[in-house]
């Protein structure tokens, strides 16, 4: 086979590999916003530690842009805090929360409890950015 024939079935191969990624990428259904929501509260450290599972819901869905969405959900815990508090003194006291959570092209880009805590970064958020 010469190299000219060769550098022929090499393109064509590398085409036809890029055209099923891109089928692929383009067919995959991008999943509801409020359940990507939904699913990131319930496996969240601050929901994991102590939240009530019947409580978890999604109580306003606000689209902000092309494929960008706020999802707020609401949820009860046990306990006062955020994140993973073990071995922390923490109250046993029902305690509402109200996430807001960010939604871009089916990913979690930001999740604000109670406008307080940082979900994702696991930290209080600055007293001025509210």
């Amino acid at each position: 086979m010469t190299t000219a024939k060769w550098v022929f079935w090499v393109l064509i191969l590398c085409l036809s590999v890029s055209v099923v990624v891109l089928a692929y990428a383009y067919s995959r259904p991008v999943k509801n916003p409020e359940d990507v929501a939904l699913e990131f509260i319930a496996g969240s450290p601050t929901f994991k530690w102590d939240g009530v599972e019947d409580s978890l819901k999604v109580v306003e869905t606000v689209r902000v842009g092309e494929d960008e969405w706020v999802v707020r959900v609401e949820f009860v815990c046990t306990h006062s805090g955020y994140g993973d508090r073990t071995g922390m003194v923490v109250l046993p006291v029902l305690t509402r929360h109200t996430a807001e959570v960010k939604v871009v092209k089916g990913i979690v880009v930001e999740a604000v409890i109670d406008g307080v805590w940082d979900e994702l970064g696991q930290k209080p958020l600055p007293e001025n950015a509210c």
